[in-house]
């Protein structure tokens, strides 16, 4: 057991600045050491400080123990050593007690800005190794395309994997594995060309067959995968060669071009050599290492930290960082989690230099990337909601919710369409009118759904209604569970939307979603427009239907905008090749210090 570990365990059994009085054997019985060791654990402790020992000496006599130092920030201490030795899991368990302490965490940031950024080192060979560290507030679950859930796992796989296409910096759409495509006519035929001589990590070709495994793999799935409506539209996918593969759709759609920029369609590897040898790439906690052809590779993953490194034979030229370390932080997954941990908002900071870095000037930037967080209505399910009344007075209770709320200071209200409601037209008397309506013996139960992420929010929310005659239930579940049934026996449903290069895609994937739990008559109008939108090829005219489909929807008081806020990231000036990918994280490929 480790000092730290020993300090804690005092800490529990006696509490600190309180004298204690006890025998060395006591001591040693509590710490399950011998009488030896116990006397060099207490000799190190008061060098360090942590405790004042007053020894009486003889059998039987009972000396003196102030512990003097508060167990969070020894655990603090043990939580830092313990990162760079790579004894993350360990540690975590032991400090988690502490997870929500602020002096902990004060003492755990000020060692992270050290910790993270870029550092160097000498390889084998002498030569210099270049690593950026990145702490990041969010578990991995998933680094497998067809899993991924969070956008933290997305930023890792969109540097381990590459699609057929991608998206540029500018939000056009660019060769990726392919190098050129062709669209039949009637835009139902799409022919891609690959690039010769790409490989994946473990040195095998790609060939079109890989494009045909990951499609169908795609499609036999009984996941709630994103742009699942998109993906589904594949009518055939061939291989005509070992470089040219052939998707046959259903029906034209415009979006499915943009949809193969996704990491949804990222290219893995097929069954055979490379499915052997995912599945027993696992490190010593059983994750999969995945296998993928993109600028990095994945040499270590745990629950703590995923190390990604170069790939030296990247089709598009090797990234000039040598390794990247992604670190789950263990101390902000605590049980209260609220926007100050928001995990769906990528912040980095990227610092050239740790140690000179106190009292620099920050910049921030912004990746042109906006977070919506939004509530709709489940009308599908048979409630006071299905009342349009109640809906409006339901609009009208929302009102000035995040402006009056401290924990969102930095949300802009985003202000619905309609003149009719806003905080200062509030009618509780026609409220209480419509409840009473409702239900004459008790509050109007509503159950409202989100994700852990967005507890806090849903926790207002519920609040605020209560004042208002409902009575209110958070459920919160983890991203599988939202997708499915959860969200269909819920009157109301918190999430947010992602507004970034592909946003085209997201709004439409939201709408198509969204209208599942809707009732019939509305269910059709949207589907209705949501044809007219993948028929069209025109980016503007597609634009101007799915805000036709917001503006019903708000309308309607189906649609309910909370709150907005930007992604940005902090960076020191020295910081080079600073670029964003199509969802507002960083392009670690481009990333270099001076």
């Amino acid at each position: 057991m480790k000092l730290h570990q020993q300090y804690l365990l005092l800490h529990r059994h006696y509490g600190h600045h309180t004298e204690h009085e006890l025998t060395l054997a006591d001591l040693a019985e509590l710490l399950n050491c011998t009488h030896r060791n116990t006397l060099t654990i207490v000799k190190k402790m008061v060098a360090h400080d942590w405790i004042r020992w007053v020894s009486q000496r003889g059998r039987g006599r009972r000396s003196s123990l102030t512990l003097l130092v508060p167990a969070d920030q020894i655990a603090a201490e043990y939580m830092m050593q313990a990162m760079n030795r790579r004894e993350l899991q360990e540690a975590a368990e032991q400090v988690s007690a502490f997870s929500s302490s602020t002096i902990m965490q004060d003492h755990l940031n000020q060692w992270l800005l050290g910790y993270s950024g870029h550092h160097t080192e000498a390889g084998t060979n002498n030569e210099q190794i270049d690593t950026l560290r990145l702490p990041l507030r969010q578990q991995l679950h998933a680094l497998d395309p067809l899993y991924i859930n969070l956008l933290a796992e997305s930023f890792v796989t969109s540097h381990v994997f590459d699609g057929l296409v991608q998206r540029g910096e500018q939000g056009e759409i660019l060769p990726c594995l392919a190098h050129t495509w062709d669209v039949s006519g009637d835009r139902k035929t799409w022919i891609f060309y690959l690039r010769k001589g790409i490989t994946f990590h473990d040195s095998q070709l790609l060939t079109a067959h890989d494009i045909v495994h990951t499609f169908e793999r795609l499609q036999s799935t009984d996941r709630r995968t994103l742009y699942r409506d998109v993906s589904k539209q594949i009518l055939s996918i061939e291989a005509v060669d070992s470089l040219t593969v052939c998707f046959q759709l259903k029906d034209p759609h415009e979006l499915f071009l943009s949809f193969l920029t996704t990491s949804r369609a990222a290219i893995v590897p097929s069954p055979g050599t490379n499915e052997h040898k995912m599945k027993h790439a696992g490190d010593v906690h059983g994750m999969q290492k995945p296998v993928g052809t993109g600028p990095f590779k994945v040499t270590a993953w745990d629950d703590h930290l995923c190390r990604l490194e170069a790939f030296s034979s990247y089709f598009q030229g090797r990234a000039h960082m040598d390794r990247v370390d992604i670190l789950q932080i263990p101390w902000s997954a605590s049980a209260k989690m609220d926007d100050s941990q928001d995990i769906e908002t990528p912040f980095f900071h990227l610092v050239h230099n740790p140690s000179s870095s106190a009292g620099a000037e920050w910049t921030q930037i912004s990746a042109g990337v906006m977070v919506h967080k939004l509530l709709t209505c489940n009308t599908q399910k048979t409630g006071p909601l299905n009342d349009p009344e109640v809906r409006a007075h339901f609009q009208s209770c929302l009102a000035g919710m995040y402006r009056d709320d401290g924990h969102a200071d930095n949300s802009e209200i985003v202000e619905t369409d309609f003149s009719a409601v806003n905080a200062g037209m509030v009618d509780p008397e026609g409220f209480r009118d419509i409840t009473k309506r409702l239900t004459s013996t008790s509050p109007i139960s509503l159950h409202i759904a989100t994700i852990p992420q967005y507890r806090r929010d849903a926790k207002n929310l519920a609040s605020i209604l209560e004042q208002y005659g409902f009575s209110c239930t958070v459920r919160t579940a983890t991203m599988e569970q939202f997708k499915g049934n959860l969200r269909l026996e819920s009157d109301l449903i918190l999430f947010s939307l992602i507004r970034d290069r592909d946003e085209e895609l997201r709004r439409y994937d939201l709408y198509s979603t969204l209208s599942e739990h809707l009732e019939d008559s509305t269910r059709i109008t949207i589907h209705e427009i949501l044809q007219t939108i993948v028929a069209s090829p025109i980016a503007a005219d597609r634009t101007s239907e799915l805000d036709r489909i917001e503006q019903f929807l708000v309308s309607q008081n189906l649609l309910f905008h909370l709150s907005e806020k930007p992604v940005e990231t902090a960076y020191m000036p020295s910081v080079r090749g600073l670029s964003f990918n199509s969802q507002g994280w960083v392009n670690l490929r481009h990333i270099w210090f001076p």
